[in-house]
């Protein structure tokens, strides 16, 4: 009965908010940012592309009858197109051992799409000493693992800002628009929940890569495969005072659209999860770096995918471009960005990838004379691994 429950409050939700997105296709943009004016945070605003889509949909054109074809029209829209993608993984630290140390590895694919074949893949590697995994708590030394997941991002971040720079440096690779992909949301909304410093330096990481993307014309675009966004429903709450949606989210309604077809751009106006201090995108914003996001439809069995990209690629007529560049990756990943999908499989840590490193820092810890202390069941898994 409360599975049944749930379920009716979310479709009697959906309906709701439904029948008010018709309603909403049929105000021009100026109608929705008049109802809006009066409200600080509406979660999102129309730009113009509003007024050039009926129903929130922008058509694609392309009609495929089997995947050969869509393959070959992949293929012909990425061409000389330079895409490319980072991806990170972590290792923890081993509670076995008396000396805390973690590790983050960060991996590239980076994909020219000339008909040679030009391509690179690799990774990186850090190392946390005990020092930098430890944060005061309380007027106590701990062990945090949120300093291993912001060097992961910090790393993540710096990478494409690193490659972004090299492939601006190569005239040639500018010819043909290159595009940056994100594996997550340009909009850190997570980092407000963070006590400073850490919060700050999440933005400051961000930030540095929409400047980046900026200064090198290099669209950066952060793609999120299933989104739980409520930007564009809370856009509609506002203009039609319903009640905050609690269960649907953006993308479960625009769920109509047919694959390949996407909503137009809105700016994102997402307010704060803290009240004391401004918002990550208030924070972008202050530094003319607004962010925009539509919805595209990637997947025939799943909700459209959020597209996150920063307002100067809309501002400067590049986001037909950098869909049509997306598609076409969807198109080679069969679903989700081939140049994603590589990335991610190059930065896996496996199972016996951490043991090996394990092991390894015991060698390390011998040969330093650093007195090491492990639990003797990790020790017997180390030795069953080298024996």
């Amino acid at each position: 009965d409360k599975f049944r429950d749930f379920d009716d409050s979310f479709r009697n939700e959906s309906k709701r908010y439904r029948e008010h997105l018709a309603e909403l296709a049929t105000l021009s943009g100026s109608e929705v940012r008049a109802r809006l004016q009066e409200i600080e945070k509406p979660g999102a605003l129309p730009t113009p592309e509003f007024d050039l889509a009926p129903n929130l949909r922008l058509p694609f054109p392309e009609q495929w009858t089997n995947h050969a074809e869509a393959r070959a029209w992949a293929c012909q829209a990425l061409l000389n197109h330079t895409t490319f993608a980072v991806d990170g993984s972590q290792i923890a630290p081993n509670p076995a051992f008396n000396i805390p140390i973690a590790a983050v590895q960060v991996a590239w694919f980076e994909n020219h799409h000339t008909r040679e074949g030009s391509y690179i893949k690799d990774a990186d590697v850090d190392i946390l000493t005990p020092e930098e995994l430890t944060v005061e708590l309380n007027g106590t030394q701990v062990i945090s693992e949120q300093q291993i997941n912001l060097r992961r991002f910090e790393m993540e971040t710096g990478k494409l800002c690193e490659l972004m720079q090299q492939i601006a440096a190569k005239p040639q690779l500018l010819e043909h628009l290159p595009v940056a992909l994100f594996d997550s949301s340009l909009v850190i909304s997570f980092a407000d929940r963070l006590q400073e410093p850490m919060r700050g330096q999440h933005i400051q990481a961000m930030l540095r890569l929409l400047q980046c993307s900026q200064e090198t014309g290099i669209p950066v675009v952060g793609y999120v495969d299933s989104s739980d966004a409520r930007d564009l429903t809370r856009m509609i709450g506002h203009c039609f005072g319903l009640d905050e949606a609690e269960q649907v989210h953006d993308a479960e309604l625009v769920d109509g659209l047919a694959w390949g077809e996407r909503t137009p751009v809105f700016i994102c106006k997402r307010g704060s999860a803290d009240a004391k201090h401004a918002s990550v995108l208030e924070m972008f914003e202050a530094h003319g770096q607004p962010i925009g996001f539509s919805y595209l439809k990637a997947a025939s069995g799943a909700p459209p995918a959020r597209l996150e990209i920063p307002m100067w690629v809309y501002e400067c007529g590049l986001m037909d471009e950098v869909i049509d560049i997306i598609r076409a990756e969807v198109v080679v990943g069969t679903g989700y960005p081939y140049a994603i999908e590589a990335a991610d499989a190059t930065a896996v840590i496996n199972t016996r990838d951490r043991e090996t490193f394990y092991a390894l820092f015991q060698q390390f810890a011998q040969q330093q004379g650093i007195k090491l202390c492990v639990s003797p069941k990790s020790t017997s898994k180390v030795r069953r691994r080298y024996n």
